[in-house]
This record gives C-alpha cells, sequence and structure tokens, in this order.
C-alpha cells in the first residue's frame, strides 16, 4: 500500500516543474492585481521544503522567487494541503514558513533585516469538505474588532525606552523603576540619581526591590561608596540590611569570576561590606580611615579581621592591632 502523501506531492512537484508551466498556474490563480506587478520573466524554482517534519505527509510545498515589474524581486509560496479536511492550523503554519523562508534569505544573501523581499503565500487545498479555515491568522484572532483592525498591517507595536524619560516610562512606581533599570543598562555611567530613583521606587521589602538591586549590582558600573552614599538617600533605614544584599551579589560575582579566571575580587569585595555592616552594629559609624582601610584589604586580611571582631572592644583592635592574620607555629 503506497503512502497517501506520496501521489499528491508527486504530482504537485510535477505540474511546477517546467518555469512556464508555473507561471501559467500562479497568473491563473493569484488575485489579478499582483498578478499585474510581476514581471514577464517566469518565476525561478527555489530548492528546498520549509514544511514541519511532522505535517510532510500532509503537505507540500514549492518556493518561486519572481521578479516585479518595478525590478524588486518577492517570493511565492505556495502550499499544498493535501487532507481531506481542511487543516485550522494553516493560517499559523504559514506564518511559521513564512518566517523560516526570510531567515534562510537573510541568511544566504546577507541582506538587511529591514528590506525584506515579500512573500506571497498560497494554499492550494484539494480536500473533501468545503475549506473554512480563516484565510488570515487575524481573522482567527479571538478579539475586539478595534485591536483587529490596528493589527491589520501585521505590525508589532514598539517602545523604545531610550528616548523617554524615566518619568513617563510608567505610571506605577514599581514598574518604572523596572523599566528605568533596563533603560539605563548600557549607559557607561549611570548618575547617582537614577540609581536612588530606582531604589526608591521599589516597594520596601518586596520581591521586586531585591531584585532591581541585583540587577544594578550586576550590570551597573558602581562602586560601593557610590552604592552606599544612594542607599542612605533612597532608603536611609533599610541601608544596612539592603547592604547585605548588594554584599551576596558581590560574592556570587566574584565565585564566578574566581571559577572562571581564577580570582576572588567579587568575593573580597562582598566579604568587606559584610564587614563593615559588623563593624557599625557593633561601634557605629566608622571613620573615614576605616573605611579606606577595609576597600584597599585583601581577603585574607578581611577574614582576619572579621575573626578579630568577637573579641575587640574598639575599632582600631580590629583594624590596627591585628592588621596581619595570625600565625600559630608549633
Amino acid at each position: 500500500m503506497t503512502q497517501p502523501s506520496d501521489p499528491h506531492d508527486k504530482l504537485f512537484r510535477a505540474l511546477l516543474e517546467d518555469p512556464e508551466r508555473a507561471r501559467a498556474l500562479l497568473c491563473a490563480h493569484l488575485p489579478a492585481e499582483i498578478v499585474a506587478e510581476l514581471a514577464d520573466a517566469p518565476p525561478e524554482p527555489v530548492a528546498g521544503s520549509f514544511v514541519d517534519a511532522a505535517l510532510q505527509g500532509s503537505q507540500s510545498d514549492r518556493l518561486f522567487r519572481v521578479a516585479l515589474k518595478d525590478g524588486r524581486a518577492a517570493y511565492i509560496y505556495t502550499l499544498l494541503e493535501h487532507k481531506s479536511a481542511p487543516d485550522p492550523r494553516t493560517p499559523i503554519q504559514l506564518l511559521t514558513y513564512m518566517a523560516r523562508i526570510w531567515d534562510r534569505h537573510l541568511a544566504e544573501t546577507g541582506g538587511s533585516p529591514d528590506r525584506l523581499p515579500a512573500i506571497i503565500p498560497m494554499v492550494i487545498y484539494h480536500g473533501q469538505r468545503p475549506w473554512t479555515v480563516p484565510t488570515s491568522v487575524l481573522d482567527a484572532l479571538d478579539a475586539p474588532a478595534a485591536i483587529r483592525d490596528a493589527m491589520a498591517g501585521m505590525r508589532y507595536i514598539l517602545r523604545d525606552l531610550g528616548p523617554l524619560d524615566d518619568a513617563d516610562l510608567a505610571a506605577d512606581r514599581a514598574l518604572r523603576a523596572g523599566l528605568a533599570a533596563l533603560k539605563h543598562a548600557f549607559e557607561k555611567r549611570v548618575p547617582l540619581k537614577v540609581v536612588v530613583s530606582l531604589i526608591a521606587d521599589t516597594p520596601a521589602k518586596s520581591l521586586l526591590e531585591r531584585q532591581v538591586l541585583e540587577y544594578v549590582v550586576r550590570v551597573y558600573d558602581l562602586g560601593e561608596q557610590d552604592l552606599t552614599r544612594a542607599l542612605d538617600q533612597a532608603k536611609p533605614d533599610r541601608r544596612e540590611e539592603l547592604m547585605g544584599t548588594v554584599a551576596e551579589e558581590w560574592m556570587k560575582q566574584g565565585e564566578a569570576r574566581g571559577r572562571a579566571e581564577g580570582i576572588a575580587e567579587g568575593e573580597a569585595r562582598g566579604k568587606a561590606v559584610m564587614l563593615t555592616r559588623m563593624l557599625e552594629r557593633r561601634f557605629g559609624e566608622l571613620p573615614p580611615w576605616a573605611r579606606e582601610r577595609i576597600h584597599q584589604a585583601d581577603d585574607t586580611r578581611l577574614d582576619a579581621w572579621a575573626d578579630a571582631l568577637f573579641d575587640a572592644q574598639t575599632i582600631e583592635e580590629v583594624l590596627v592591632a591585628r592588621q596581619q592574620p595570625s600565625r600559630h607555629t608549633d
């Protein structure tokens, strides 16, 4: 018993194998306004199939490159549906196949994605039941008429964040903070006031607050002092808690870089922040010299100072009397 798709596929390809016969078929069955745009040259067959492997038993396709009268080129994509009944997924399948054609066109020609050739899709159906499937995916949309009309040109809605003022990104503060964080991601130097605004606009103790702060730490080129200043201005009552999130993120980055590059710079930054938090909890606001010493310390020294903190009675006992890690000899 032969596969039912074989004869349909073979005949379909045979009908379109000859360029002049293919032109006759296309001219006879395409809308007159499209035929009027075609040049006199016969269509050029393009090798390959774009049908999903699972559907090749019920669909056959043929792609042609055609010249237009104005000198431009276009494609005509013919899809033979050899099922006994219409497939309601055909409009969606056609969109998929057209996207594959454009992708291959760009790969082969090196053309520009903003100057795509037109693809004229034509479905040839020879099943038993009448064709009742919409001829456009737009007609299949379950949406109000106003929305379908807005999509009639198959355009997507563009919202370029770059030209917009941060205040115009959204009325909701939390959403505005997230969008603004994305907007400024690729700037070389993000202004401190922007970071302050991002942190201030996120709801306190929310998941989004942590996510935005982690994003800022991971993406923005900000040092510890800038982040501390931003937190002091945005949420001074929660600076210590939020710096814990900053420290955790720096430690994660340090561990990742350490695995990839054999360094622990990020981990040291995280330890420095954690040590600063512990010292401030114990002794209050740190003097500038103490912050500078912690900022310049390496990973080993930071560990030693953290150990010293448990017995020390002053900041000096931690950062001065034990600048070097203790060594034990047998």
